[in-house]
């Protein structure tokens, strides 16, 4: 990560004056409401993968991100967007319910992880990888790179922009949860391609790699029944998580890897959590 954690904060307090700004020119409140400050600070931090990816997840109990997991195993790493980004040595969470396509599996994190980690963390209220492809900015000349810089935030004090875009920026906090675009673009100017939310949900980075069996922040796991069933590091993470009293989800799928069963067990169980 190119920036400082007191860059960062510095980046905080201008984004959040802007959204302030924003939110007062649209005429919409930007005073969180109690059940706004729940909810964004109680979101957990979601990582789906593919089941490929999850076992090997399992079997090493902690996430490696990308360039970490190339230098474990002496390969190079392709070029792709977190190179260009600078992010390649960073595990990706989502404030939010699990977010990115084409995965079946994935793991929630109580938000007391960004606490441990505020040092070297940081967050963006927009999916980085996006900025390649999926989403469009209002200044094309300005590089991915420099607009990732600007609009990164300290861990967990982003979740204070959150709550306040919640308020500003969505008809109600929920629909931010339920995937429903916010009816006002933010003040950075995004427009987004796709349907998964890129250039509005909260994304968290923490560098190299996050413990998953034994972590104190482990919340849930959720992974295909079949999966679990036939593979041993998969049954043991299961085991472990219930006799610490971490909650486990098996999911029906008999296709394989399913993202809109996945995202909907993700729903069901933050909306009997939070709401």
């Amino acid at each position: 990560m190119s920036n400082s954690r007191i860059e960062r904060e510095g980046n905080l307090t201008r984004l959040t004056q802007e959204l302030v700004t924003h939110a007062q020119q649209l005429g919409r409140p930007f005073e969180p409401s109690p059940f706004a400050i729940k909810l964004s600070e109680g979101l957990f931090l979601a990582h789906s993968t593919t089941s490929r990816n999850f076992a090997k997840v399992c079997a090493a109990q902690r996430i490696l991100s990308q360039a970490k997991f190339a230098t474990e195993r002496g390969v190079a790493l392709k070029n792709c967007a977190e190179i260009k980004l600078g992010t390649s040595n960073d595990v990706f969470f989502y404030a939010a319910t699990f977010r990115y396509p084409a995965t079946g599996c994935g793991l929630l994190f109580a938000s007391s992880l960004e606490a441990e980690n505020k040092e070297i963390g940081a967050a963006t209220p927009f999916d980085s990888g996006g900025l390649f492809g999926h989403i469009t900015r209002s200044n094309p000349e300005e590089t991915e790179k420099t607009f990732l810089d600007k609009n990164e935030m300290p861990i967990p004090e982003h979740r204070q922009y959150l709550s306040q875009a919640l308020m500003a920026l969505f008809n109600d906090p929920k629909e931010y949860v339920e995937g429903v675009p916010p009816c006002h673009n933010s003040p950075l100017g995004l427009i987004g391609k796709d349907q998964h939310g890129r250039h509005w949900t909260h994304e968290v980075r923490i560098p190299e790699n996050v413990p998953v069996q034994g972590s104190p922040h482990l919340q849930a796991v959720f992974a295909p029944r079949a999966l679990a069933a036939r593979n041993p590091s998969v049954r043991a993470l299961f085991r472990h998580c219930k006799s610490e009293g971490v909650d486990t989800i098996p999911i029906d799928t008999p296709r394989g890897d399913d993202f809109e069963e996945l995202q909907q067990a993700c729903l069901a169980y933050i909306r009997r959590k939070l709401y």
